[in-house]
């Protein structure tokens, strides 16, 4: 294929192999990078001797009006040092990075199509043949590049956000199709000081401990050297990342988490009772039934009628009282 070819389509470090038109709006095109050498990841000596050159489909931008099958034949090159540990890798290039199943361009027009205009998320992925997910992990990945660096804070909150309901996506995995579940959780993290208007700091996909680690580990040391106690609710994995990261940092349960356990022990005992004193869950005739909402509700924002109320009930020698008994 003539070079003007390349440059034609325009994909930084990388050649056109072939071009085959399948159909009126589609065109195949295969590419592989102009470099015949790369470092190894693992050790950094250089390497040309090339294992395998397997072929690997991605997304890319369409190609005057039409849209384009791109596949990369990407080299295996084998690592030249004895002592390394890796004995093989993939090369890549900026516009193809390890393990990227769209080029760096597509991701960028994704981010820009998203935030430049008032289109939903979903509208965009379907216009580039993309999943919502990866439009909106594109869209993550730009702003965490547009936006400034987090200022330094000495409280960090940590809290987990459901962006929509549980969806399994159809992906590209090389020659085959596979079903993935695709996580609608994403942990915020904010600026928790009480002395200062709170902010939201960053955002990560995921709500595991790993994710926490990794958005705490692009963090500048300075911003991690000033956090003193980072609020989280009662989240085993979010307290493994926070501890792998900033070691020796106070952890907190913020006070919503806490009430809102001693909330539901206090609804499963009230239960418990009422089912082992009448075999029913309670009924408008029985004060743990009637009362149940005030139960709930915080000493400070019961009236004095209904603080007398709950007195004169827990202070009943009756039987049937189930608060009483609980």
């Amino acid at each position: 294929m003539d070079d003007t070819t390349s440059v034609l389509f325009g994909l930084d470090d990388h050649r056109v192999l072939d071009v085959v038109r399948v159909g009126d709006r589609v065109v195949r095109v295969v590419i592989e990078t102009v470099e015949r050498e790369g470092a190894c990841p693992a050790c950094g000596v250089l390497s040309s001797r090339v294992k395998d050159r397997p072929l690997v489909r991605l997304r890319d931008l369409p190609a005057s009006g039409r849209r384009v099958q791109l596949w990369c034949r990407r080299r295996r090159l084998a690592c030249r040092e004895r002592d390394c540990p890796r004995l093989s890798f993939t090369q890549a290039s900026e516009q193809v990075p390890a393990r990227a199943r769209l080029t760096a361009r597509l991701r960028q027009r994704l981010a820009a199509a998203i935030a430049g205009s008032n289109r939903a998320v979903a509208d965009v992925a379907a216009e580039h043949g993309v999943s919502w997910h990866t439009a909106h992990k594109a869209l993550v990945a730009a702003a965490a590049h547009w936006l400034p660096e987090p200022s330094p804070t000495r409280v960090l909150g940590i809290d987990e956000t459901r962006t929509r309901s549980v969806r399994w996506i159809l992906e590209e995995a090389g020659a085959h199709r596979v079903w993935r579940r695709s996580d609608p959780w994403m942990t915020s993290f904010v600026d928790a000081d009480p002395t200062r208007a709170g902010m939201l700091l960053g955002l990560a996909p995921g709500r595991s401990g790993s994710c926490v680690r990794a958005w705490l580990g692009e963090q500048t040391p300075a911003f991690r050297d000033a956090v003193e106690l980072v609020v989280i609710d009662p989240s085993a994995p979010y307290a493994s990342g926070i501890r792998a990261a900033l070691p020796g940092v106070r952890i907190a349960v913020d006070k919503w988490h806490l009430v809102r356990l001693a909330n539901d022990m206090l609804t499963e005992v009230r239960q418990r009772v009422t089912r082992e004193q009448h075999g029913h869950r309670g009924t408008n005739e029985q004060p743990a039934w009637v009362h149940r909402p005030m139960l709930l509700t915080a000493g400070d924002r019961l009236s004095a009628r209904q603080r007398a109320r709950l007195r004169a009930v827990l202070a009943s020698d009756d039987p049937t009282n189930e608060i009483g008994a609980a």
